[in-house]
């Protein structure tokens, strides 16, 4: 109710009751580890509880609200479909699905902080301890170049880990090194203003759908 990013939400407007929307996340979950133990396997199912616990119960109710470090360790909970897919798919999770899990593990950051340079006096608002309300705006942006750098090196070394065509490695590369390039022009930008802090968070966007798109492409050619 106190962030103008969310005010206008279902629940904070109280269109829809807090109790009910508990109530359906709860079955939406059981639900989930249901259809994944009855028509999948076990391995996808136990992924699906950890990520519902890991997202519902360390993130939202624990991690956002007690440490800068939220979203950092919280991004673990975004990054296990790629497990479940995997799993789902041949019972196990392999190298190359840990390295799709570090992918979006590694993105959360510059994804996450560039809306929270954005929006920093909502969650100041707010109470929320986002990195940029407490270490501020030039910490939060050398943290993200770092993390880009990582998340770059991370998407070439998937290509080592499974059969994929080279195209998939020059796509890395080149998806890579233009996320870190959006990320360091952040960098670069005096902290009063926003212009590259909105084009990080919009490729940030792109990143993902883009990313995946190459590792099909890799899969399959």
């Amino acid at each position: 109710k106190v962030m103008k990013r969310t005010a206008n939400r279902p629940i904070p407007m109280g269109l829809v009751p807090a109790w009910a929307a508990l109530w359906f996340g709860l079955a939406l979950g059981v639900l989930s580890v249901v259809v994944c133990a009855v028509w999948l396997n076990t391995t996808t199912a136990v992924l699906s509880v950890v990520g519902f616990i890991y997202y519902a119960v360390i993130y939202t109710m624990w991690l956002k609200r007690s440490t800068p470090q939220n979203i950092v360790i919280g991004g673990g909970a975004g990054a296990v479909p790629p497990l479940m897919g995997w799993a789902a798919v041949t019972g196990h999770v392999s190298i190359a699905a840990w390295l799709m899990f570090g992918l979006i593990f590694l993105w959360t950051p510059p994804h996450f902080w560039s809306l929270a340079l954005l929006k920093n006096e909502d969650y100041r608002r707010a109470g929320i301890p986002m990195m940029p309300v407490v270490r501020g705006a030039r910490s939060t942006k050398v943290q993200s170049v770092w993390y880009a750098a990582i998340l770059w090196l991370a998407g070439i070394a998937l290509y080592f880990t499974a059969s994929f065509h080279w195209i998939y490695l020059v796509c890395a590369m080149l998806i890579g090194a233009a996320f870190f390039a959006v990320t360091v022009k952040m960098l670069r930008e005096p902290d009063n203003e926003n212009v590259w802090v909105r084009r990080t968070f919009l490729a940030s966007l792109l990143y993902l759908p883009v990313m995946f798109a190459a590792i099909v492409a890799g899969a399959v050619l």
